[in-house]
């Protein structure tokens, strides 16, 4: 029987950035965008070193290059990012609220916990 490789990071995480754009339908999901990119980038709404919401679908959006980091509006630039997001609803306040939650829960990034991530996100892939 052939052993199985584990989970690398590189690959949850390609794993997740596939998922997030299939979640989205494989559009921008800033507000309103009619930005005509092909390109999408999956973007973590936090930073992806922490770890308790690194390969969690709901930490994720789906962005046009123009909103990811190149335009005034991009999530890398505007300081305000977060807000208007929240704000225009594409995401709501009580899921905010459970991302800051999930994200100050103490977890180690090891095998379990990259297979329990990987079957969560799967459905997507």
């Amino acid at each position: 029987m052939a052993k199985k490789k584990p989970l690398t990071d590189k690959k949850l995480l390609e794993y997740w950035g596939w998922a997030v754009k299939e979640r989205a339908g494989h559009k921008c999901e800033y507000p309103e965008c009619d930005v005509k990119y092909t390109q999408l980038h999956p973007h973590h709404f936090y930073s992806r070193r922490i770890v308790p919401i690194r390969y969690n679908l709901d930490a994720g959006i789906c962005l046009c290059p123009h909103h990811h980091t190149f335009g005034p509006y991009a999530a890398h630039l505007d300081p305000d990012f977060k807000d208007i997001i929240i704000a225009s609803g594409v995401r709501t306040e009580e899921w905010l609220e459970d991302l800051v939650r999930q994200k100050n829960v103490i977890t180690k990034n090891t095998a379990a916990f990259k297979l329990e991530c990987y079957e969560k996100m799967k459905m997507y892939l």
